[in-house]
């Protein structure tokens, strides 16, 4: 519960930072005097400070040392502030002092202590940031110690082996740059053979379309003279039955001429018979009908007379123009069978000419693909090569950096003793690092615990001006928007 409650308290202070930096200007001054004190009772003995020189001088007379195993700037001598062992005593309120004062005093004490503590977590987590980069720097001079001692023990064994695997990578690399350039000449010769395939083909393909453009062209005019015929064909019929119509209704029309001229004399007969028969009281008028009537008579007569001979007539016509009319129609379809035939024939040939085009076509395209895909396994074979030969050339120049790098080592023997010396003394330092990083948590502890109070009033109070300032801003706003 204690620990729920401190944690809660330094998140909160964290959030404040800015606040409580500036909540006790009094005790700036104080403050100062104390991280400058830090700096001369927390520096320990035996640092890589005082070891500058020395390395300075090493440095000069060997090998430059890999960069992640030079010194970090570590010690307590690069913290700036100093742990306060005791919580400032509360001042006492002297008689008559002023509310105001009070307050003043109150907020100096909260913010001491929220200081105090801040400086003893900050120097906790430095000592153990700097903890974890010895480590660091340890681990990575093991390993290049180890290294360097491994390539100095096989020396001679790493020298042939890796001498042989050069001058073995080498050979393989000129054998493929070889061969690529073998295969990349079989590229060349079939890359032309298919351009010369490609001029062929498209002759014959030239060739071929203009037969079957010719083709289709007999074929189309034989289509078109078919359809002519066939339309002079449908044009006879036509006609012929326009004149079998027209045969039998003129045929009819003049019977219906004689017989309507034989009825209308026939009705003028009888109308004169019974006015011959029954005179009228008026002989006028009756001299003027029976005149009229024999007029008449006589013009139905003519009539009946110029009908019958007139039916005949064009009886004959009507059969002529039937007759003349079927002689078409035999005349159209002779020459359809003919017709009919040259046209199989034509586009039999045509058929024949657009298949013989599709299939060299056809044909074409699949020596060609054919060709195309040879030339493509080619291309993977080259870049296979080249693929084989960078590889070797990799290969190679990993193999002699081996080489340099035992070289350099076997010449250098004191680069290896100087890391050795190095991993010792950080080694040293871990030790005095840790136990530092032990006392440091212990004091961060103690602090947290003694001054647990002061922070947790001063903290409440501030917690409650700010409540109480939003309160106060809330009603505000409330009365302005009435």
């Amino acid at each position: 519960m204690v620990d729920d409650f401190d944690t809660k308290i330094d998140d909160m202070e964290n959030e404040q930072d800015g606040v409580l930096e500036g909540a006790a200007d009094v005790d700036a001054l104080a403050s100062d005097s104390a991280a400058a004190a830090a700096n001369e009772v927390d520096a320990p003995e035996g640092t890589a400070a005082a070891d500058a020189p020395e390395d300075a001088g090493a440095a000069a007379d060997s090998p430059r040392i890999p960069e992640f195993l030079q010194h970090p700037a570590t010690g307590a001598a690069s913290r700036t502030s100093q742990v306060v062992d005791e919580e400032p005593a509360p001042t006492e309120e002297a008689p008559g002092a002023s509310p105001v004062e009070a307050v003043g005093s109150f907020f100096s004490e909260g913010a001491a202590a929220v200081r105090e503590m801040s400086a003893a977590r900050k120097a906790h987590a430095e000592a153990r940031e700097q903890l974890e980069q010895l480590d660091a720097t340890i681990a990575d001079e093991e390993a290049e110690l180890a290294h360097r001692r491994e390539v100095a023990a096989n020396y001679h064994a790493i020298i042939s082996s890796e001498t042989a695997r050069r001058d073995g990578a080498t050979k393989a690399g000129q054998a493929a740059e070889a061969e690529q350039a073998r295969i990349q000449g079989e590229i060349d010769a079939l890359k032309e053979r298919l351009q010369q395939m490609k001029d062929a083909d498209s002759q014959t393909e030239k060739r071929l379309k203009a037969a079957l453009d010719a083709a289709e062209a007999r074929e189309a005019s034989s289509r078109e003279n078919g359809a002519r015929l066939q339309r002079r064909l449908d044009d006879a019929k036509r006609n012929l039955e326009k004149a079998e119509e027209d045969q039998k209704n003129g045929v009819a029309a003049a019977q219906a001429a004689v017989e309507s001229a034989e009825s209308r004399l026939a009705m003028l007969h009888d109308e004169y018979a019974e006015v011959q028969r029954n005179p009228s009281a008026n002989s006028a008028a009756y001299s003027v009908r029976a005149d009229e009537l024999q007029t008449e008579i006589s013009d139905a007569a003519h009539e009946l007379q110029s009908a019958r001979d007139d039916l005949p007539r064009i009886t004959q016509e009507l059969e002529d123009a039937l007759a003349h009319a079927r002689k078409a129609v035999s005349e159209a379809e002779k020459p359809m069978d003919d017709a009919k035939q040259a046209f199989r024939e034509v586009s039999s040939a045509a058929d024949e000419a657009r298949n013989t085009y599709r299939e060299a076509k056809d044909d074409a395209t699949e020596r060609q693909r054919k060709l195309k895909e040879e030339i493509s396994g080619k291309e993977k074979e080259r870049r296979a090569q080249e693929q084989a030969a960078e590889d070797a050339r990799e290969e190679a120049s990993e193999a002699q950096a081996l080489i340099d790098e035992a070289n350099d080592i076997h010449a250098h023997p004191e680069v290896t003793e100087t890391i050795a010396a190095r991993l010792e003394a950080d080694r040293a330092e871990r030790e005095e690092q840790a136990v530092e990083v032990e006392q440091l948590a212990s004091t961060e502890k103690a602090v947290r615990e003694r001054t647990r109070g002061s922070r947790a009033r001063f903290i409440g109070a501030i917690v409650g001006i700010v409540v109480l300032v939003v309160a106060v801003f809330a009603l505000v706003i409330v009365f302005m928007n009435r």
